[in-house]
């Protein structure tokens, strides 16, 4: 068998790259197709946020409680640098990322700026309740609910689907700064408040714009069922071994894809696994894709630093951290970060949360809970393809999506 080239970990330290072994040991496993992920994606690919729960507190079924939390900012878009700056708008603009979270190395592959209208959220049971707080949502499904209205909307204010005057902000980016950064963005913005958006398109009470109510996630869900059934029997073509670090993370790591689905069991020891100041870049060539699992043992964290997709032909749609932890805890806890190419699901089925506050870029999210403050967020579902590198448009600046028809039907 071929020795899957994930063996070899390499850090780097500001400009130069150091090799080093990080113990990414291979299986006894063969390599599947980057296009034969062996479970269906084009239900779940539709969706930014799958919020499937959660359980209630004496551990009802899932779908009790609210599902997606958020407040502040953008999903479907990032009108903004990345790490965006305190001060590019005049209100402050966050998410303030600059200066808290390790510049964007030049091999890692950019994180766009732009209005990319994939920011759908899904709320899969009946029981189940969104709450949106001063948020832009840019999408061309919206947010649907498997429950009526207005029961699904739990108190949803200063918040607007579409909207064209480009709530909360306006931002042009135009070229490159702060250098070392890869692919910052010089350029400016304004600030759009509640008041100077478009009020037919807000998404409280009474106009509900964007929000789409007794809407059936059967294919979804089944979608979902059979990826949490068959990702924990998938054979592991190597490991992520950090037991000797306590499960943490805290230099710079960039981990070398071979190509095919990449299965990499992280062990951690016991420890909960951490990213610490520093960046993970997952790189690979563009047939490569790769699931990583979580220890049901472990939560995932992240502290001032990055994940990114890489530059050498990995698409933005190739990488999941999957965990099938079953409690109702926080099972991916993120503070100040940049997430570039990559999902994360938690599919326990047991009030399992994700939350994340000040962070910005491309990615999906499923669990039963989703909890987010200080977000602008693009959708990078995954769904690996050979030759996904261009996939969603989202490589260069400045990208816009065709308008959806709400969006002209809200103005």
């Amino acid at each position: 068998m071929n020795t899957p080239s994930s063996r070899s970990i390499h850090r780097y330290r500001k400009t130069a790259l150091f090799a080093l072994v990080l113990g990414l040991f291979t299986a006894a496993a063969a390599q599947v197709n980057a296009g034969m992920i062996p479970f269906a994606t084009s239900e779940h690919s539709q969706y930014l946020l799958i919020g499937m729960g959660p359980v209630n507190s004496s551990g009802g079924q899932p779908g009790i409680g609210q599902a997606v939390n958020m407040n502040n900012f953008e999903l479907g878009a990032n009108k903004a640098p990345s790490p965006a700056p305190s001060n590019f708008l005049n209100s402050g603009g966050g998410p303030s990322l600059r200066g808290n979270v390790p510049n964007i190395p030049l091999h890692a592959k950019p994180v766009a700026s732009g209005v990319s209208y994939d920011g759908n959220v899904a709320i899969t049971h009946p029981g189940g309740v969104f709450n949106l707080q001063d948020v832009g949502v840019y999408a061309d499904l919206g947010v649907r609910t498997a429950g009526s209205l207005p029961g699904s909307n739990a108190g949803t204010q200063n918040s607007f689907f579409n909207d064209p005057n480009m709530f909360p902000n306006t931002y042009t980016p135009t070229g490159f700064s702060n250098p070392g950064v890869n692919h910052n963005t010089s350029g400016f913005g304004l600030d759009v408040n509640p008041g100077s958006a478009v009020q037919s398109t807000r998404m409280d009470s009474p106009n509900l714009a964007g929000i789409t109510p007794n809407h059936s996630f059967a294919p979804l869900l089944a979608e979902i069922a059979d990826a949490r059934a068959t990702i924990p029997t998938l054979a592991s073509t190597s490991t992520l071994n950090l037991a000797g670090s306590g499960g943490k993370i805290s230099t710079h790591t960039t981990i070398n894809l071979s190509p095919g689905l990449n299965v990499i069991d992280i062990l951690t020891g016991g420890n909960d696994f951490l990213l610490e100041n520093s960046n993970l870049v997952i790189n690979g060539p563009a047939d490569a894709a790769a699931i990583f699992r979580v220890p049901n043992s472990a939560k995932m964290l992240i502290s001032n630093g990055n994940i990114l997709v890489g530059n050498g032909g990995i698409g933005l749609t190739s990488v999941m951290f999957f965990s099938n932890r079953q409690d109702n805890a926080q099972h991916f806890n993120f503070n100040n970060t940049v997430l570039n190419g990559v999902a994360f699901w938690t599919v326990g089925n047991r009030g399992g949360e994700i939350n994340i506050n000040n962070a910005q870029g491309c990615t999906q999210l499923v669990a039963d809970k989703i909890t987010l403050n200080d977000v602008r967020f693009m959708r990078c579902a995954f769904t690996p393809e050979p030759g996904t590198a261009a996939l969603l448009g989202l490589v260069m600046f400045g990208v816009t999506r065709r308008r959806p028809r709400g969006a002209r039907r809200s103005a």
